[in-house]
């Protein structure tokens, strides 16, 4: 911790100790946020939204079962997500950025939207990311996803290829505990979801039990090796992209004014999620609290 966070810890505390009435006034604007958000620049609202993959591409390592696909386009789930979209509309979002990373195609495609002669696919960034953006009439969504440094760089730098070749479990035994526990618990995810509404699908993924125990599965196999070769390629994979992501919307300079919506893979989130509700420059909004 730096001198300033002792310092600001040491009089919290002592103040706590004394027997002289306490100034709480005086003294929460000595926390962080206190000092931090007392200038001109004001939190941008940003309101994280996790998907699962309508359009089941299966790229992921837990493939799901054709039997538990959710038909977002039969007319129970298009009522559904109206209703999903309804209930964002009330967060009042000025921009959107979603899991793509062709700027050009996007804008094409949305332009093609708005004119009324494409009509909504499959996947998610049309069924949720047009649909509101669209219904907001803004003038654009906002291709945020990267390449990490390791599929940028593999040609260039042979070693990465050997990061995940050459690096030794700590324990193999372990790692396959974990993933056949994880596969269990994908698959009752898969059978809950088609049980749930679409808005009820979004509430219980932004769950922060939920997001927690996902990202767990990144540290339980093929993360723990004898040497450093796990971390090392765990941080330009996966820490990586999910930094360059959270950069490129930094990049797009958000006002304080904007409020924005991320609209990407859960699996994401919980570093997105780490990454927003670290920074003073924004302030998450939950899903849930827009419930009436």
């Amino acid at each position: 911790m730096k001198a300033n966070g002792l310092l600001i810890t040491a009089l919290f505390f002592s103040c706590l100790a004394s027997a002289q009435k306490v100034d709480w006034n005086k003294l929460n604007q000595l926390t962080p946020d206190g000092i931090l958000l007392s200038g001109e620049r004001k939190p941008t609202k940003v309101l994280l939204l996790g998907t699962f993959h309508f359009g089941y591409p299966n790229l992921d390592g837990h493939k799901t079962d054709s039997s538990k696909f959710i038909d977002v386009k039969s007319p129970v789930r298009q009522k559904e997500l109206q209703e999903l979209a309804d209930v964002i509309e009330r967060f009042k979002p000025t921009r959107i950025y979603i899991e793509w990373n062709d700027q050009g195609w996007v804008d094409s495609l949305y332009g093609e939207y708005v004119k009324g002669k494409y009509k909504l696919g499959r996947n998610e960034i049309y069924q949720v990311g047009f649909r509101i953006a669209g219904q907001m009439k803004l003038p654009k969504l906002y291709a945020v996803d990267s390449w990490p440094f390791s599929a940028e760089f593999e040609k260039q730098y042979p070693w990465i290829d050997k990061l995940w070749e050459e690096g030794k479990p700590v324990d193999s035994l372990r790692d396959k505990y974990w993933d056949k526990k994880y596969s269990q618990m994908y698959s009752a995810g898969d059978s809950i979801e088609t049980t749930l509404t679409m808005l009820e699908n979004f509430i219980w993924m932004a769950e922060p039990k939920t997001q927690q125990r996902m990202h767990g599965h990144y540290l339980c196999g093929g993360f723990n090796t004898q040497g450093n070769e796990g971390p090392d390629a765990m941080s330009i994979w996966w820490y990586n992209r999910n930094l360059r992501i959270f950069n490129k919307i930094l990049q797009t300079k958000p006002s304080q004014d904007d409020r924005i919506v991320v609209l990407f893979g859960n699996g994401h989130m919980p570093l997105l999620r780490h990454c927003f509700y670290s920074s003073p420059e924004f302030e998450i909004v939950e899903l849930k609290q827009l419930l009436k």
